[in-house]
């Protein structure tokens, strides 16, 4: 009896599988969930980004894409003034607390068959393998990509993490959505209209609201730095929160080299460049401003991974000291970032390097 009704119960089981990942994907995976996500999620974020270069205008032949962290502060409506010199318009997915883990899956949504850009500039703490962090490990970059992974990245998504915790929680990103989004859900259904009007806001003003979003104005104009004593001297408009974060980034030891960073990129931005390998996009990696300030005899690296992917002309580099004249507290709003005014001429120095280094990869 018993062995009689096993079949019964396994067909039952496959059936109710295939109804709950047919319910899933009905709900989940079309990519209208994603759009309508809450803009104060981590995904949500992400995707108001991707929607906004989705849906940007294509006004000239050559297009530019900035991909970064928050530090890659191109100002597209800056780089853009500069369209009729340099034949170039700017686009840009850089989202704040994104790696290049993101980066290659934001690629992919973008730009699916690798031909709309002529360059995607990408921007990086530095040329070096040097770091602290395990970015294998980052379980930011699941919350980021649930929307942007499915079944044919199970393994590859999955696998790129070293913890098993971490690996499962990513495979149920790509098996599971409704189970990952189950609080924004939850949120969605206690004020559907609410949502929805956020989602239209969003979809409807996002684009100029970041296009001509104004940045930090404040500056650190007036710090100063004691190497010997570990010291500094910071303008009063800061509080102490922010004190203790600028203290942080400019006076901790320097990163050591990390050969799990040198794996890490290897295996992420070398997937963004065996996408475009072959096609008309080049890829140029530029190495960001350091700080307001920079330690005296900071080490630099004769090789690493970004070095070798230029020597095997798989992709462009700019001079590592190119935006070393910004390197000064009033173009700084932090320890990390850009303000408006550095902000300003950042988009300038790179619009013109990519134009510069275009043309001459083009001779």
């Amino acid at each position: 009896m018993l062995a009689t009704r096993i079949p019964d119960v396994a067909a039952r089981l496959g059936l109710a599988l295939l109804f709950f990942f047919a319910l899933d994907g009905l709900a989940f995976r079309t990519g209208y969930y994603a759009s309508i996500l809450t803009p104060d999620s981590t995904a949500g974020f992400l995707e108001t980004y991707l929607w906004i270069e989705h849906h940007r205008p294509i006004t000239y032949p050559r297009q530019a894409l900035a991909v970064g962290d928050s530090r890659m502060g191109l100002k597209a409506r800056i780089a853009n003034s500069l369209t009729p010199e340099t034949r170039l318009e700017f686009g840009t997915v850089a989202v704040p607390g994104t790696t290049p883990r993101c980066w290659y899956y934001m690629l992919r949504e973008v730009d699916p068959h690798c031909d709309r850009y002529a360059a995607i500039v990408m921007g990086l703490d530095s040329y070096d393998d040097r770091g602290f962090e395990n970015h294998n490990d980052r379980e930011l970059d699941i919350n980021y990509l649930t929307p942007l992974v499915g079944f044919r990245d199970l393994w590859a998504f999955a696998s790129s993490y070293q913890s098993w915790p971490l690996r499962i929680h990513a495979a149920e990103s790509v098996l599971f959505k409704g189970l990952v989004y189950q609080r924004d859900v939850q949120d969605f259904l206690g004020h559907p209209r609410t949502r929805l009007q956020i989602a239209a806001i969003q979809h409807r003003s996002a684009s100029e609201w970041y296009y001509n979003s104004v940045w930090e104005r404040h500056s650190l104009a007036g710090m100063t730095v004691d190497w010997s004593s570990r010291k500094l001297t910071l303008p009063g408009w800061l509080d102490a929160h922010k004190r203790q974060e600028v203290e942080d980034r400019l006076l901790g030891d320097p990163p050591p080299y990390s050969d799990q960073l040198a794996r890490y990129r290897r295996r992420w931005l070398g997937a963004i460049l065996d996408r475009y390998r072959g096609s008309r996009t080049r890829i140029i990696f530029l190495q960001l401003p350091r700080g307001p300030v920079v330690r005296p005899g900071a080490a630099s690296d004769s090789s690493s991974t970004i070095r070798d992917f230029a020597a095997a002309d798989k992709a462009l580099l700019m001079d590592s000291h190119e935006f070393d004249s910004l390197e000064h507290p009033e173009l700084f709003g932090d320890a990390m970032h850009l303000n408006e005014a550095g902000g300003i001429e950042f988009s300038t120095m790179v619009a013109r390097a990519v134009n510069r280094m275009l043309t001459q990869a083009g001779r």
